[in-house]
């Protein structure tokens, strides 16, 4: 088959979750014979103007098609952070040009939601897998402006004070100016691109009535729409459409176990955090709980993670941790290390203070049979089950956190008893599988002969190579 993947960035340069993932199946169906290519955002916030032309990335094993991009510089900013008129009109001559079988998107945070209105034109079935929650969410994770968690069930006026959350313009209309006078300003404000590309207004005064609206119509169109967490599943059903929405589980290439040294034993607890450096991760919780639970106890904490990604928190990370020896900022690794890094822990904390989905440093760390602690919310409490592969603790309770570490400490087989209840990790390949099946299962039931709807001829789908 002839697949095309869009997200918003691509490895080397980017490498967090969704862009892992995106790499991970590209390669994936590449390796097993079909014709691959990708088209994500190379740049976002940086050139001359919003469009700034598509690099072509030719190398092996898929191509990369990268536009780049400065929504800074758009006409109206506030509307291209979801929905941007030069990327789909890009992106359908692109589609009517490759003629792929299937599209697969795995995010719109750069590219905007034209992208699935472009592939419908062009009669072109489609899977969206929804990696986080940038569709009910703005700010893609649910996470509210003070620190609370969102169901989604908001207004559209409630859901742009809370993007405005940030705004220093908003922060000093605060104590002055009451919430409905504030609401009705920022409601007129988002309607007009002069008034909310100003500073203050730039990427938080959205007209957010239009993107539930076309978000709505956008989901609508995708013959598959897949997550990988009964969590993730379950809230958009609530706020959306139920039903519509497939669990399909995501492997993991677990190549780098084959490499991965030995476990040595340890007198000391060594507890690890691996992942992004932001504030939304909760490091600083981790940090705070595990300083807690070493007082008097042999610990040790390391830290994995790029302090130049965000280097404000970093920073701050620097100053809670202090003269303390037994944190131990590590810095970033490469993936290839991953088993020499796990076989260095006991135990693997993820505590953020989002949802999350599925998080995909959860199912590493038990593909080196390292057990767990996580925040008990979302995807994290979905794949952690508590007193059996791992514990939970409190979102954001660093006590919490230092009695399940304590736990580790005191109770001398806890930890062998975690190991053993930790199940298979499912792999690439089973979900390559499923993921071929729907591609399949999409394009035949879409198929015409000759001429789509829409003007497209589309070919009948081929088998892979």
């Amino acid at each position: 088959m002839r697949i095309l993947f869009v997200t918003l960035f691509f490895p080397p340069d980017r490498n967090a979750g969704t862009e892992t993932y995106t790499q991970t199946v590209a390669h994936g169906m590449a390796a097993r014979g079909h014709d691959v290519q990708v088209v994500c955002a190379n740049r976002w916030d940086t050139g001359p103007g919003y469009w700034n032309g598509v690099t072509e990335h030719r190398g092996s094993p898929v191509p990369v098609d990268g536009i780049n991009l400065n929504w800074t510089r758009a006409k109206d900013p506030n509307r291209v952070v979801f929905d941007s008129d030069d990327v789909e009109r890009w992106f359908e001559q692109f589609v009517r040009r490759m003629e792929p079988d299937v599209v697969h998107v795995t995010s719109l945070i750069t590219l905007g939601l034209g992208v699935i209105r472009a592939a419908d034109r062009a009669g072109v079935p489609q899977v969206l897998t929804l990696m986080d929650f940038w569709f009910l969410c703005p700010r893609t994770t649910l996470l509210r402006g003070d620190g609370t968690l969102c169901d989604g069930h908001v207004s559209a006026d409630e859901c742009r004070l809370c993007l405005l959350a940030d705004s220093r313009l908003d922060k000093r209309m605060r104590p002055w100016v009451p919430v409905a006078w504030r609401t009705a300003l920022w409601r007129g404000v988002s309607k007009r691109p002069g008034l909310a590309g100003v500073r203050g207004a730039r990427g938080m005064a959205l007209d957010v009535a239009h993107r539930q609206a076309a978000v709505r119509d956008a989901l609508d169109r995708p013959e598959a729409i897949l997550a990988h967490s009964r969590f993730v599943q379950q809230t958009f059903s609530r706020v959306w459409r139920a039903g519509r929405v497939r669990l399909v589980r995501n492997g993991h290439d677990v190549s780098w176990l084959r490499h991965a040294p030995a476990r040595e034993a340890s007198p000391a607890l060594r507890v690890a955090y691996l992942g992004q450096l932001a504030a939304i991760k909760g490091v600083h919780v981790a940090v705070e709980g595990f300083r807690l639970a070493a007082a008097g106890n042999e610990a040790r904490f390391d830290i994995w993670g790029d302090p130049s990604k965000d280097p404000a928190y970093a920073s701050s990370l620097r100053t809670l941790v202090g003269s303390d020896r037994n944190i131990v900022l590590k810095g970033p690794y490469s993936r290839d290390r991953l088993g020499e890094v796990l076989a260095s822990a006991d135990v693997v904390v993820v505590p953020s203070l989002w949802y999350e989905n599925a998080p995909l440093v959860i199912q590493e760390a038990f593909a080196a049979k390292v057990p767990v602690i996580a925040t008990d919310v979302g995807g994290m409490a979905e794949s952690v089950r508590h007193g059996v592969d791992g514990l939970l603790f409190a979102r954001g309770d660093a006590r919490d956190l230092a009695r399940q570490l304590r736990r580790l400490l005191d109770e001398r087989d806890l930890r062998s008893r975690l190991v053993t209840g930790i199940p298979e990790v499912r792999t690439t390949s089973d979900e390559l599988d499923e993921l071929e099946g729907i591609y399949r299962e999409i394009a035949a039931r879409k198929a015409v002969a000759g001429d789509s709807p829409h003007g497209h001829r589309r070919r009948t789908p081929t088998s892979a190579a």
